[in-house]
């Protein structure tokens, strides 16, 4: 059998070996995180500096900047490559363990996208840097004046979900680390050249994801996970079904559900905006 870094010959779901490397990695994100938000409470330290250097090459060339946001718009180039990777850890192995952890950690990541969003309601922190009077912000050549919503930005809930996804990668196939990271990378950072996100933002969202990630990956959690790996053996045309539209959703971010939301929100004008 293939192994991940959390089934090994010396370990299980409920060993102590399993259990104090979900602990660690559960601590060194909480402290990322609370660093991050930290960084996002005072931007002049950090974010505000480092987003006008990347701010600044926009608008200089027409082909950087559609490229730029090509990956900024198009899931083809960014959660799809992603949950491509998700399914080849899937079907790189049979293990129960194994493919239980990919579940569990792959919808605990789509779940993290509500978590992130409910905490830019929340935690008093800044604006985008798009609608940031203290920014001034260098508007991108081929930029499509789509509004961005107006309230605070951080912890970004794209960035959550993308690594989550990463993270769960890594946990299934540990080797995959550096191409899932390099991949969360393209798709992120785009956000910044286009005065979606400051960086705090984008550290937020991945130690929001890492937090949740690590923390379904134990025992009772992982244990739930088996149940759906059973499903799959038992009645694969209708998880598969399934599976296939929440990838689906995952690799776009449920953009076309939240669009009619947003659309219904506005029709009915109660509800807050997705």
């Amino acid at each position: 059998m293939k192994e991940s870094i959390l089934t090994t010959t010396s370990s299980h779901i409920g060993s102590p070996e399993v259990r104090t490397r979900i602990l660690l990695n559960l601590s060194i994100s909480l402290a990322v995180f609370v660093a991050a938000f930290v960084l996002a409470v005072y931007p002049d330290l950090f974010d505000r500096p480092l987003a006008t250097v990347i701010n600044s090459v926009a608008g200089h060339s027409n082909v950087f900047d559609n490229l730029v946001l090509s990956a900024y718009y198009g899931p083809s180039f960014s959660g799809v490559l992603l949950v491509s990777l998700i399914w080849f850890c899937w079907f790189d192995s049979t293990d129960a363990e194994h493919r239980s952890r990919i579940l569990v950690g792959t919808l605990a990541s789509l779940a993290i996208g509500g978590v992130s969003r409910l905490l830019q309601h929340v935690l008093p922190t800044h604006p985008r840097p798009y609608y940031d009077p203290a920014f001034h912000f260098q508007l991108p050549s081929g930029f499509l004046n789509v509004p961005l919503n107006t309230w605070n930005s951080f912890p970004s809930d794209h960035a959550a979900v993308f690594s989550g996804l990463a993270i769960v990668i890594y946990i299934a196939r540990a080797r995959f680390a550096v191409a899932a990271i390099f991949l969360t990378a393209i798709v992120e950072l785009p956000r910044i050249y286009y005065g979606a996100h400051y960086p705090s933002d984008l550290l937020g969202g991945a130690a929001l994801a890492s937090i949740v990630v690590w923390a379904v990956q134990a025992p009772f959690f992982a244990s739930l996970g088996q149940l759906g790996a059973r499903w799959e053996r038992t009645h694969p045309s209708y998880f598969y079904m399934v599976a296939f539209f929440v990838s689906y959703q995952i690799a776009t971010l449920a953009g076309d559900l939240r669009w009619v939301a947003s659309m219904l929100r506005a029709a009915s004008g109660f509800g807050p905006d997705f």
